[in-house]
């Protein structure tokens, strides 16, 4: 029986896509090392010798490492988001994490200076930029999804119109502030894995983990979830209180990641519906494992790009641009269907 559950043609394809993406990755990892090493080392004239190479790789593990867990949390976040909303075009980050990332960011610089314990601080930093995502979350959830019902289409429209509010006022906070305090804004908002603090990621590691391994385990409730509220009900799932779970996992997962890596908005989006269309299957586990590949893949690659080109491209509008062109044809898509 597992022989033959084994070889049927969708199992058979989701290992094919699975192995693709892993030996693509090993790929990506090799351009990244070598655009970190001796890319820089021929662009400069010099030799790579092996201390200095080795000096590099010790910066460049904790690099792959965040941007290998940030992929893997914000992919399977995103699937459990685009699962329990029941649409393929929307991402958590439409819930307002992004805007609270980077108004928190802000606010830090405009009210207590670069130069603050608060802003300078990665610790203090942090925690305040998390813990205010994760609160602001958890209030929209207990103030809308109250009473038993299922108001996620609400929660979605009230988070848009929360990053409407917050983007403008953030806005208005950098055209007022210095011009020295808008670059330590910039800087700290933008998505900088070469230099992400070893003793943060240590912490934020294990919430990871705790976020992904909850959801994952969960994925046969998902399938039953993306049938409908009436038919998951039927079929015993506590729907209610499924949807809360995972909200408030999708916030933590989503609030930790930013926090540390920065502000990826396509990137679960992209991932999760490239892994759709190449997987051709609708269960949540072999989905999670091929979105999370497709997410590092994509930010690895991404990532070694940006380095080769020497900054010129920030990683991010590779993704955005490449993320919101896929998703303007998948709409496109959908309408003709």
């Amino acid at each position: 029986m597992v022989v033959k559950s084994l070889a049927k043609p969708r199992n058979l394809r989701a290992i094919a896509v699975i192995a693709l993406l892993a030996l693509l990755i090993v790929g990506a990892t090799a351009l990244y090392i070598y655009s970190r090493t001796y890319a820089n080392a021929n662009r400069l004239g010099v030799t790579m010798h092996p201390t200095a190479f080795e000096s590099i790789m010790a910066r460049i593990r904790p690099a792959m490492m965040s941007m290998i867990a940030a992929s893997v949390v914000l992919a399977v976040v995103s699937l459990s988001f685009q699962t329990i909303v029941r649409s393929r075009v929307l991402t958590p980050s439409m819930i307002g994490f992004d805007s609270i990332f980077v108004g928190t960011q802000t606010v830090l610089v405009f009210v207590f200076g670069a130069y603050s314990v608060w802003f300078q601080n990665p610790y203090v930093n942090y925690f305040v930029t998390a813990g205010v995502m994760i609160t602001i979350s958890m209030f929209m959830y207990s103030f809308i999804l109250r009473s038993s019902k299922n108001n996620v289409i609400f929660l979605l429209m009230f988070g848009l119109i929360l990053s409407g509010i917050i983007g403008s006022g953030t806005r208005y906070l950098q055209v007022i502030m210095n011009q020295s305090e808008f670059f330590h804004v910039q800087a700290a908002t933008m998505v900088n894995v070469n230099n992400i603090n070893t003793n943060i990621a240590n912490i934020a590691f294990p919430i990871m983990a705790v976020v992904v391994v909850l959801i994952v385990l969960r994925h046969r409730r998902l399938d039953v979830m993306s049938l409908g509220p009436d038919q998951a009900k039927s079929l015993g799932i506590a729907y209610e209180r499924e949807l809360r779970l995972h909200l408030i996992l999708i916030a933590v997962g989503m609030s930790v990641a930013t926090a540390l890596i920065g502000s990826l908005t396509f990137l679960g989006l992209l991932a999760v519906n490239a892994a759709r269309e190449v997987m051709k299957t609708h269960k949540h586990l072999p989905l999670f494992i091929g979105s999370s590949l497709m997410a590092a893949l994509t930010l690895i690659a991404g990532q070694a790009v940006m380095e080769l080109l020497q900054g010129a491209v920030p990683v991010t509008v590779i993704i955005n641009l490449v993320g919101c062109s896929y998703i303007f044809y998948l709409v496109l898509k959908e309408n003709k269907t």
